[in-house]
């Protein structure tokens, strides 16, 4: 069993190679075969072509910006202008993004197909308690105001842009906010390496 609070001052940012923007990684599994899951955040500064990673599913949101269109997910392009509005996709698809009017910040799961199953909910917390069940890893990310969560005894704040990381935990987890805060909620199951 673990709990952790990861805050941007330990995600782990790398800039791409194209130039185009920058990646930073939140958290992830991997195991002998390689990644698991993975959680991150993309600062996109131009249009270009999405990397290409087989075999895994990803969902992608809106955080902040006005917008990017991605282009080879179907027949139509896919506009996502609306945050916090989830798009999944699979990972080995030749996408090419291109921005609405200047850069966006996104939000990525990444999870290994067959492998990790996933769950995704954006949840607007209010000062009414909302209990909400844990799966064998969950990970919630806090994208707008201040979040109180509460494990059996434990009492933890979480503030903007902090993620909290519950493995292996049993049971429910209690959340409340004074602000009406914006969360992504998120449940993985088929994760023990």
């Amino acid at each position: 069993m673990s709990i952790y609070v990861i805050t941007p001052e330990q995600w782990q940012t790398q800039r791409w190679q194209n130039g185009g923007g920058i990646t930073h990684q939140l958290c992830r599994q991997d195991d002998g075969q390689g990644l698991l899951w993975r959680l991150s955040i993309a600062e996109v500064a131009s249009d270009g072509p999405f990397s290409r990673f087989d075999n895994i599913d990803r969902i992608i949101l809106l955080l902040t910006g006005e917008g990017f269109c991605l282009h080879g997910v179907g027949d139509n392009l896919q506009l996502l202008d609306t945050p916090l509005t989830p798009f999944a996709f699979a990972g080995e698809t030749t996408i090419h993004c291109s921005l609405v009017n200047g850069a966006v910040r996104d939000f990525n799961l990444m999870t290994r197909r067959g492998a990790v199953q996933a769950q995704l909910q954006v949840l607007t917390i209010g000062s009414a308690v909302q209990t909400l069940p844990l799966s064998p890893q969950t990970l919630i990310y806090i994208a707008s105001g201040s979040v109180n969560a509460v494990l059996g005894a434990r009492h933890i704040t979480l503030e903007a842009q902090h993620t909290l990381s519950l493995s292996n935990e049993t049971g429910n987890v209690q959340l409340s906010s004074r602000d009406a805060a914006e969360i992504i909620y998120i449940g993985l199951s088929g994760t023990s390496a």
